[in-house]
């Protein structure tokens, strides 16, 4: 990097803030996860299709809460304890060092690692996008290469597994040599690819596929789904995302066996087929089964369990139901994507007695901003033994523009 050692640590400045930001959101992100965990548990007996409404909520939810961080609106809210606060002292002194253009006795070497973690984020990042295009381009150049399937038979099933969900959307059927269990994808040209053993199905097990792979697009599952990868792509760092990805991926499966039983397929025999499906896995016959649209999620044993429970319900929810999720996903991802998390003021008074003029000038920049404690900060501008200190508390409480804060004495005190 060329440029004079001012311009650098603005770079370096600006790097900081921008691991400061993911780190907030990923705090923030807690949130919404937090609530969907315990509506999961609250709901765990009943129907599938519900808990696939939380699940979708949380996705919604996390990419409301990382667009919202963009955007110039936020509120204050000083929260942050001791253990948390940690990272967020730590890109702060970088701030303030980058903030008055001062070349410091290690800041290069916290500057670094600031690079660093930036760096490895938007990596991450990159990756989980490149694997999901990149899934998504292969999946386009098979469909290429499959052969769209008509006639009488397959007209009559698809027509028919249609009628019985009150789909509206016209589907295309093909095939594939190389696909071994059906696959769902698409919007607003949505298509079902099933592997060659399909011309050997019988008309049920034809009938079965097409009503939990169309319970699918009837659910938009795709459309879901892939705005959960997105999530996981920005918080690839956040277990709790990946899991409610994951959940989301096994209730929608679950959720299209409820389709398939509601539609009227007996329990019974419905449970016989993902046995069956289990067998030809653990027989190494993954392209003879008919079955296998049905399992290629995990938890096969979690979703025998569901179909054989009379007690589990498999109607359809109210549509009603769709828009108490809308609003409830925006009341809370939306305050919850306009706060800007803060230590607390034990936190930032804490720094003020630290010795390096970089905690206490990063404290006294929050000292500012609380009635509670804006004398502290009127202190510092006037008593603080560092230069640098004093002239960041004055522009914290207004008394000094941003180009006083470069201005100030270049030796460190």
């Amino acid at each position: 990097m060329s440029g004079s050692p001012a311009t650098i640590l603005v770079t370096q400045a600006d790097s900081a803030r921008a691991v400061a930001t993911v780190y907030t959101v990923s705090l923030l992100a807690t949130v919404p996860l937090v609530i969907v965990a315990i509506l999961a548990f609250v709901l765990r007996r009943s129907s599938a299709e519900g808990r696939t409404l939380v699940w979708r909520s949380a996705i919604a939810a996390l990419l409301v809460v990382f667009v919202g961080r963009q955007l110039p609106l936020h509120w204050m809210a000083w929260v942050v304890p001791s253990a948390l606060a940690a990272p967020l002292v730590a890109l702060g002194r970088v701030q303030v060092t980058g903030g008055s253009g001062m070349v410091l006795q290690n800041a290069h070497e916290g500057s670094s690692l600031v690079d660093a973690l930036l760096v490895v984020y938007v990596a991450g990042v990159a990756l989980v996008l490149v694997q999901t295009i990149g899934a998504m381009i292969v999946a386009s150049l098979r469909l290429r290469r499959a052969t769209r399937v008509r006639g009488s038979r397959w007209d009559s099933a698809l027509d028919d597994a249609r009628r019985t969900l009150r789909l509206g959307r016209r589907v295309r059927l093909y095939i594939d040599r190389r696909a071994t269990v059906p696959v769902t994808w698409g919007a607003l040209r949505p298509v079902v690819v099933l592997p060659s053993s399909a011309t050997t199905w019988s008309g049920d097990q034809l009938r079965i596929v097409l009503l939990h792979e169309l319970g699918h697009v009837r659910a938009n599952d795709w459309v879901f789904n892939l705005g959960a990868r997105f999530a996981c792509a920005l918080y690839w760092f956040h277990p709790g995302v990946w899991w409610a990805a994951r959940s989301l991926r096994d209730d929608c499966e679950i959720a299209c066996d409820d389709s398939v039983i509601a539609a009227g397929v007996r329990r019974s025999d419905y449970a016989e087929l993902l046995v069956s499906a289990a067998s030809a896995i653990h027989e190494g016959c993954v392209g003879r089964s008919p079955a296998m649209a049905l399992t290629r999620s995990r938890g096969l044993r979690a979703r025998i369990a569901a179909v054989l429970d009379v007690r589990h319900d498999v109607r359809p929810l109210r549509r009603g139901w769709a828009t108490v999720a809308t609003l409830g996903t925006l009341g809370v991802a939306g305050p919850v994507s306009a706060v800007q998390l803060a230590p607390t003021r034990d936190v930032l008074t804490t720094l003020m007695r630290d010795s390096r003029w970089e905690s206490r000038a990063y404290a006294v920049l929050g000292l500012a901003q609380r009635p509670d404690s804006v004398a502290v900060a009127r202190s510092a501008a006037e008593l603080d033994p560092n230069p640098h200190v004093r002239a960041w508390a004055r522009y914290a409480l207004g008394e000094r523009s941003s180009s006083d804060i470069r201005s100030v004495l270049p030796d460190r005190q």
